[in-house]
């Protein structure tokens, strides 16, 4: 079988799809990765085959420019982000068509915003299997509401490949969260054990001792930092600040345009460019991050305690659901300054804290789901028996 995986904008999109694309690879299937030029590298580097498709394209530089250019009413009632990933859609679909043509794909992945993956699936008639990241937005009344509109203003362009815009972008759905962060989405679902992957890199030596003192990791995303033109969304330096009088080894992970944000030399802080952070995360006892979708169930994994000071819709919805299972608590913009985080993250440290027992409780639903291979096994006996068939 060929399944063709689509990823879109950025390079942590692909990331969280990696290691099922490997499991169908491990499965005796072609695959093949279909990502826009800026995410090239990161799929070279994880072993897997690429096609370019699209434009070259700094998604983070797009979305600083429609939020500045976009009047702040408009931006909060989610029209720019409709606009952009409906025009990263547009840029995608004549390559990705024209692959679909050629290669013929018996199965499409994608995603959750690699939209044009729909309009190749119509082209081929090859079904659509959607990627949540975590907690399914397909599943909330923000994330019905964008995929509803760039549906809409998609409908051209189906029309010039002409097939008919779907119902629907897809009906199918693998969901990698533990139950107790899951959210039901429409459509037929496989759940599937999550499996960290943050990029290959080279595992310290440091990592394998066990610390003196309770690691805490810092990490901030590599969307986050840059998504806007406002410096108040990089909170890792009131977070440095905190942590300075707390007797805990800060780890900060970072990028380097991340690292360029610093500032001033941090004594104290083991400061680490480009490490996976599955490879610091077992040994710490908290992790302090934005809420995002990869770092909260990476964390997840490895049953550490998370502070989050989310900015973004997801992030908030990541973070109210982490904390809805005790896992963790969050800080808003708001509440997120020096004392709070110092307070929080002390609290989230200590033996007994009850974070700490319900993050176990999430790494042990999380060994507990179904392996990657069973979720392939799963779109295969879906597959064989029609893919029109959902109950089947």
């Amino acid at each position: 079988m060929r399944v063709l995986f689509t990823t879109a904008a950025w390079p942590s999109h692909y990331m969280f799809m990696a290691p099922l694309a490997w499991a169908f690879r491990a499965a005796g299937h072609e695959v093949r990765v279909a990502a826009q030029p800026h995410v090239v590298e990161t799929v070279l580097a994880s072993g897997l085959t690429v096609v370019p498709v699209g434009p070259d394209l700094d998604f983070a530089a797009l979305h600083r420019r429609f939020v500045a250019e976009t009047d702040p009413a408009l931006y909060r009632t989610r029209d720019a982000i409709i606009t952009i990933f409906h025009r990263v859609a547009e840029m995608m679909a004549p390559d990705l068509v024209a692959h679909a043509e050629a290669w013929r794909p018996d199965l499409i992945v994608r995603d959750p915003v690699a939209f044009a993956a729909s309009v190749a699936g119509q082209v081929v008639g090859a079904p659509v299997v959607r990627h949540a990241w975590g907690p399914d937005l397909y599943g909330t009344d923000p994330g019905k509401w964008l995929a509803h509109h760039v549906l809409e203003r998609l409908g051209p362009t189906y029309a010039l490949y002409g097939v008919e815009a779907p119902g629907t972008f897809d009906r199918f759905a693998v969901d990698p969260t533990p139950p107790a962060l899951r959210i039901d989405a429409p459509g037929r679902s496989v759940p599937m054990a999550y499996v960290p992957y943050n990029g290959p890199g080279v595992v310290p030596s440091w990592v394998l001792e066990p610390p003196d003192r309770p690691r805490v990791c810092i990490t901030w995303g590599t969307f986050t930092s840059t998504a806007t033109d406002q410096p108040e969304m990089f909170l890792v330096p009131k977070i440095l600040d905190a942590l300075a009088e707390l007797d805990v080894e800060p780890v900060l992970a970072v990028t380097a345009a991340e690292r360029a944000l610093l500032g001033g030399h941090r004594p104290g802080v083991r400061i680490v460019q480009d490490l996976p952070i599955h490879t610091v995360l077992p040994s710490c006892s908290a992790v302090v991050h934005h809420g995002g979708a990869t770092t909260v169930l990476s964390a997840a994994r490895f049953g550490v305690p998370q502070l989050t000071m989310p900015h973004l819709f997801e992030q908030r919805l990541n973070s109210d659901l982490l904390e809805a299972a005790g896992a963790g608590v969050q800080l808003t913009a708001g509440q997120a300054g020096v004392p709070a985080i110092r307070a929080a993250v002390a609290d989230l440290i200590r033996p007994d804290a009850p974070q700490a027992a319900a993050s176990r409780a999430l790494r042990e639903q999380i060994l507990a789901m179904p392996p990657l291979a069973s979720a392939v096994d799963r779109i295969e006996s879906w597959l064989r028996n029609g893919a029109a068939d959902l109950d089947a």
